[in-house]
Parts: structure tokens; sequence; C-alpha cells
């Protein structure tokens, strides 16, 4: 799977200086409370997620060719990118040490559930009832996963790159070659051991869990309008067209697309994905969706379009996941029942 970055505020590399609009923020090194604050409750999922690549390319992502090309381009050191801003708002997590931020793991629980220590000792309150404790830690900050739009977004903003230097100078892929959500988290990302004991009791297995049905139905569509979000958020960066005066996408002199058509070429994919779910079962959501990109042009100068467009997907998004269960779209099953668990090589 190709690197991703999260975005910070600043960016320097090929001798530019650039202020980026975040599509997520950065963790914070000083809220940051690392691995070994999840291990003791949850060790089966920190198990999981030392087999997989967010974990792995703590080592390995400075090894890959792609990587050395980028940080060449860069003018950096493969043993810079662990600190520079560019690639360590999504490839690290950094706590703070004796006053310093220092890289002290790759991809990790926090990159995704947010920085723990506002909330780590609300999650871990066990004399309070479970929901009262997960409502408690998400107000402060914790992304949960029955907060299910955030937690899809908290997976796009590092696998939507919304940095156009990036792409066309550096040569960084602009989107996760082939990520699906709904692939990802029933495969490689895939750490749910926690079982129903009775009532709102949880224990732990030894093997991970299987998503319910309902719940693949949501992942997957609300992957799609987070996906698309984020997407027209990336675009509207862009300060290339992705097009030519003869209707042509643009390349790179190196062949590559451009920030921008990598983008454009995304939207049309989730597109055609939306419509064949539509095309299965009615989604109020899905539908208004597709209405939106109707509106849109796909040229430069759209920018503030763009990005209205993107408030408002987040806003279909949120509201899929919050008023819809899944019960009622088993039509699209044939669908997911193509998508197979996806593994890192």
């Amino acid at each position: 799977m190709p690197i991703f970055c999260r975005s910070l505020l600043v960016v320097s590399f090929v001798g530019l200086h650039s202020v980026l609009p975040a599509q997520q923020i950065p963790l914070d090194a000083a809220k940051t409370a690392g691995i070994e604050s999840c291990r003791d409750c949850h060790e089966e999922m920190v198990a999981a997620w030392e087999r997989s690549i967010h974990a792995a390319s703590f080592t390995t992502l400075g090894q890959s060719e792609l990587t050395k090309k980028i940080a060449a381009l860069m003018q950096i050191e493969p043993m810079e990118i662990p600190m520079t801003a560019s690639c360590m708002r999504c490839h690290y997590t950094h706590e703070s040490i004796a006053g310093s931020p220092q890289p002290t793991e790759a991809i990790s629980c926090e990159s995704c559930h947010g920085e723990a220590l506002d909330w780590i000792d609300v999650h871990n309150r066990k004399s309070a009832p479970r929901a009262a404790r997960i409502s408690d830690a998400t107000e402060q900050g914790m992304v949960h996963p029955q907060s299910l739009a955030a937690m899809v977004k908290s997976c796009y903003g590092c696998h939507v790159v919304d940095d156009e230097q990036l792409v066309n100078m550096a040569g960084h892929p602009a989107i996760s070659d082939g990520f699906e959500f709904l692939s990802w988290y029933s495969g490689e990302v895939k750490h749910n051991f926690l079982v129903d004991e009775g009532g709102a009791v949880k224990g732990h297995s030894t093997n991970p869990q299987p998503i319910p049905s309902a719940r693949r139905r949501m992942l997957y569509v609300t992957g799609k309008l987070v996906h698309l979000s984020h997407t027209l958020k990336a675009m509207s960066r862009a300060k290339d067209a992705p097009v030519d005066r003869d209707g042509k996408y643009l390349r790179l002199e190196n062949g590559r697309y451009t920030f921008a058509v990598q983008h454009a070429l995304e939207v049309k994919r989730i597109r055609r994905d939306l419509e064949e779910v539509l095309g299965k079962v009615s989604i109020p959501e899905v539908r208004d969706a597709l209405v939106l990109l109707d509106t849109l042009r796909f040229t430069t100068g759209q920018s503030n379009e763009f990005d209205s467009a993107a408030m408002e997907l987040d806003r279909l998004a949120e509201r899929f996941a919050e008023k819809r269960s899944g019960d009622q779209f088993a039509a699209i099953d044939p669908i997911l029942d193509r998508l197979d668990p996806k593994f890192s090589e």
C-alpha cells in the first residue's frame, strides 16, 4: 500500500514553503499516550496491529524505492523522513520525550483513535457504564468505532492526499492505490476481539469477531461518501486543471497523471460505485450526493464550490451514519460480496 501523509500546517520541500489547509489535523505529541497505554487492556488488538503494515512501516518506509525517490526530490535523506512535516503527519506517531516530539511508532492506535491523554482515564473508568464511558471519551476527543463517520474520516484523512506540490513535484501518489475502506477494514486493520457477555458487558475473544452484515453495509456506503468528500477537498487545493484545452488528461513530465487528474479519476470511480448502490436500493443521502456532483465543474477556479460540496457530503455522511442502521440495505450485499478482505503484501 503506498505511503500517505497526515496533514500538518507547514510543509517544506524542493526549496519551497507552503501553508496547507489540512484535511485532518496532526496529532499533538504532548497529548499522545503511546501504544503501551493500550496494550494492558487490548493485548489482542495491539498484537493484530503489530502484524500490520501500519506498524511495520516504522522500519520499512524509509527502505522503499518510492520513498527514496520522493525524499530525493524533497531534498532530504530517508533518515530525515520521521521528522519532516510532509511525512510525519501521516506516517508516524510522535510522543513528547524530554519536552521534544520524537517518533515512537508509525501509524498507531492514536493515529486512528485520537491522542489519548485527554480521554484515556475516562475510557478506563470501569465503574461507569460502558455507554457512558464511550460517550464521555468521545466528547474528550476519542474516535470510537461507534462514531462511524468520524472513524472513516480518520482513515481518509491520510489515504487521500491534499498537497498538490507533494504529488506533482515530489512524485507522491495522490491516493492510496486501490484503497477501499471496507476491504481493508475487513482485512489487515481488522482488530475487534470484543464479544458480548450480556447486556452492555464486553469480553475478549482470542479471535477477531466477524463484522455483522448490517454494519458492513453502513461501512461501505459511509466510506464512499467520506471518500468523495475528501477527494473534493483535495481538488479544491489544485492549481492545475485536470484537462488541457483539447480535453486530454494532464500528465507530468514523468508521465504520471497530475494531482488534479488523479483525484478527478477517483471522483469518477466513486460516482460509479454510488450509482451502483442507488441502482440496488433507495438511499436519500446517496441520491443527494449524486445530484450534488452534477452541479460541479471540474475546472480550475472552483475551489469554493468544491469546498462547499465537500462540507455537504460530510453532512450527508454523518446523517447517513447516524440515521440509518443498515438493516434495510441487504440489496447491496452482492456488491459487498465482491470485495475480498485486503492484506498488504
